[in-house]
């Protein structure tokens, strides 16, 4: 197990253009990097789904879609300031995602955590680096980042890691090859929210989505051990879709188990 503190591991000074000298995101002066992308975008939406917890939900067109997709990730609010697991889609929505803990919860963002090397959970990476945010995966999220040549996160996630800030007490675990062979699930044990990510399927899903980079022989035993390990979750999180409760991990395990499903070209879906 690793366990690490905010506060002592990731402490940073004002910078000028980038935090304030009060602990928050100054929005206003926001750095944009070259080449973001300035044709509209969806907005992105953010959701309260239990104390100092919230989802933020991006979207994006893909070839053959009629609607743009979803994809969540999680807001942290805490003492030491806020974490977020996973970007938006693209520069523009993660960079919506640093204004609304700006502007609704008064803090910055001072860490994320990206949970697998999908352009779902990572896209908003450029956006990051600009403003100086610490992002931190897995080793094997990193190695896979840097095999696609995307910008790979820090490494500084062990198969089991704790992460404290504040009161706050953050688990990270890897399950084992699912949706991909680096899928991480969250835990937080006092609001008992479990984000499952790509691993887990809304109640709404009758596929498996994207399985281009699935283990769909070991996924099954990935979701077992996540319900074996977190009974006690009342609300679990997909990456994408609605959220539910934890009828959401035998509804992923009927999904896998029906026969004839084909790989989706939809990323992240």
């Amino acid at each position: 197990m690793v366990l690490f503190s905010i506060a002592a591991g990731f402490r940073r000074t004002c910078a000028l253009g980038l935090l304030l000298c009060a602990g928050v995101f100054d929005t206003s002066q926001a750095i944009v990097p070259a080449g973001t992308p300035q044709a509209p975008t969806p907005h992105i939406r953010v959701r309260a789904v239990a104390p100092d917890v919230f989802v933020h939900t991006s979207y994006r067109y893909q070839p053959g879609t009629a609607a743009p997709i979803p994809a969540n990730g999680l807001i942290v609010k805490t003492t030491k300031g806020a974490i977020l697991l996973d970007t938006g889609w693209d520069s523009d929505q993660t960079l919506q995602l640093l204004r609304w803990v700006a502007d609704s919860l008064h803090q910055r963002v001072r860490m994320v955590i990206v949970t697998h090397a999908h352009e779902d959970r990572m896209g908003g990476m450029a956006v990051l680096r600009a403003n100086n945010i610490k992002v931190v995966s897995s080793q094997l999220t990193a190695d896979r980042a840097t095999a696609i040549k995307e910008d790979a996160p820090t490494p500084a996630i062990k198969p089991f890691t704790v992460i404290e800030s504040g009161k706050t007490r953050l688990e990270l675990f890897y399950p084992g090859p699912g949706h991909t062979p680096d899928n991480l699930v969250a835990w937080l044990p006092k609001q008992r929210v479990l984000f499952g990510g790509c691993l887990i399927k809304e109640m709404a899903a009758d596929t498996p989505g994207n399985i281009i980079d699935a283990d769909l022989k070991k996924w099954p035993s990935a979701v077992k051990t996540v319900a074996d390990r977190y009974p006690r979750a009342r609300v679990v999180v997909p990456g994408h879709g609605n959220w539910g409760g934890p009828e959401l991990l035998p509804h992923t395990l009927d999904v896998l188990r029906r026969p004839g499903q084909l790989p989706q070209t939809a990323l992240g879906k």
